[in-house]
């Protein structure tokens, strides 16, 4: 049997789905955001870097052959002051001689390409990562080579800001994100959810076909189901009408059988009348064995003709002037405790449920014994119907069997069919009820107490 939880929850099966999309998507845009962040930072650092190089290119000039750079210490504390970064700078001539600045300055890297005069690359001083603009300079026919660099702190700053800046409110669209796909998700299963709560509020009987006001993706399951539905109302209405009609074929032999045996009986010899009370009674056996297929033929299918209210009183009296003669003829003390009590149901198959187990506590009671049969309201709301006996009452262990059908406990003596008390627990079942059978404690035989849910009237 295949287990239920082993494919888990529909939502949990497309979020896990939708999650790491929408995770590879932050992830893309993080990473998008970043490189945006460092190429914004770097193109505007490294121009700012650039016009200093450049300020001090056009500061050099020759003195005697010389190349001199005339700042004023003010000038320099100027160009070197930071509020965030260290300033460095260096002019180099073409075979790499410092000629001014600072000499830690690196040069620029073999892999540049030539005959750019400005470029930008990174390097390290003194363990520090660092950005350098070069600029490339003829001061009367010498070639000279301008470096401005600075530490990279706020360069990183800036990144920072433009990363949170751009990240934040994409945290907060994915975190939007999810809450609408998990109530798009929750809202596109609703229908699911619909659908379920219709089949849990239907009894075992309703086969009738499902709604299809449906999304359309659920309409060919929608349409298998009804189709399933239908084959296993026809199935059931196939098994229900063989055994209505072949006990309803059997019925008239039957009857004109038992009518023979009593015309023989009474013309028959004082000697063959043991044998022909014997065939009397196999036919009147019969007779009940029939009646019962029939009444669980009806009570199976359906519950047609249902009365939207019926009083457990009025069920009682109508089986008491049913089966008070055959109390009397056993001289047993058939009573009743009826209470108010009212149920939504078919009102000849409670007669049929009550019947039967009024039927069943006469042929278990002993002669002179006492059956009492009683109705009323539970304290949990429900309708309560019982019927008890001074019987052997129901041995441990068989207080579910007998009801099964054509269940009889060991040694027993009764002339039953089997089928009354599957009668009873089929016609239950049908209006939303339940039965039990215990051992009661006022007469000592057997309680049988069938549970059914009362009318909106009766709370």
């Amino acid at each position: 049997m295949p287990d239920p939880g082993r494919h888990g929850s529909l939502r949990i099966t497309l979020l896990r789905r939708l999650l790491p999309a929408m995770l590879a998507l932050l992830l893309g845009s993080a990473t998008i955001a970043y490189w945006i962040a460092w190429r914004s930072a770097t193109k505007a650092y490294d121009r700012a870097l650039a016009d200093a190089a450049l300020a001090i290119a056009e500061q050099l000039h020759l003195k005697h052959g010389e190349v001199h750079l005339p700042l004023t210490q003010q000038a320099r504390e100027v160009l070197l002051t930071d509020h965030y970064d260290q300033i460095f700078y260096a002019v180099r001539a073409a075979d790499g001689t410092l000629l001014d600045g600072e000499h830690r300055l690196p040069l620029a890297p073999e892999t540049r390409r030539s005959g750019e005069i400005r470029y930008y690359f990174d390097a390290r001083l003194d363990h520090l990562p660092i950005r350098v603009a070069a600029l490339e300079r003829e001061l009367a026919g010498q070639k000279l080579t301008i470096l401005a660099g600075e530490t990279m702190v706020k360069r990183n700053a800036l990144i920072r800001e433009i990363l949170l800046g751009m990240l934040l409110p994409e945290l907060l669209l994915v975190g939007l994100s999810l809450l609408i796909v998990w109530f798009g998700v929750r809202s596109g299963l609703r229908p699911l959810d619909g659908l379920r709560h219709e089949l849990a509020g239907r009894s075992q009987t309703d086969l009738s076909p499902l709604g299809t006001d449906v999304p359309q993706e659920m309409q060919p399951m929608v349409r298998e189901i009804n189709g399933l539905l239908q084959r296993l109302a026809d199935s059931l209405d196939s098994q229900r009408n063989f055994v209505a009609d072949a006990a309803h074929q059997l019925r008239t032999p039957i009857a004109a059988l038992q009518a023979q045996v009593e015309a023989a009986l009474q013309a028959a010899p004082e000697n063959a009348r043991p044998q022909l009370s014997g065939v009397r009674n196999a036919c009147q056996r019969l007779t009940h064995l029939v009646s019962q297929l029939l009444a669980l033929a009806r009570a199976e299918p359906s519950l047609a003709q249902t009365d939207p209210e019926i009083e457990l009183a009025e069920i009682i009296h109508a089986c008491a002037e049913s089966w008070l003669p055959n109390a009397i003829a056993r001289s047993i003390d058939l009573g009743f405790e009826v209470a108010p009590a009212s149920v939504h149901g078919n009102r000849l198959l409670l007669q049929e449920l009550l019947g039967n187990l009024i039927d069943n506590a006469l042929r278990h009671a002993p002669a002179g014994g006492a059956v009492t049969v009683g109705c009323g309201t539970a304290a949990d709301g429900r309708c309560r119907l019982t019927v008890e006996d001074n019987g052997p009452g129901i041995r441990d262990g068989e207080q579910d069997k007998i009801f099964e059908r054509f269940y009889r406990p060991p040694g027993s003596h009764s002339d039953g069919c089997g089928l009354g008390l599957a009668i009873v627990r089929a016609i239950a079942r049908q209006h939303g009820g339940q039965v039990r059978a215990e051992r009661s404690p006022r007469l000592g035989g057997a309680l049988f107490e069938v549970s059914l849910p009362a009318t909106p009237a009766a709370h």
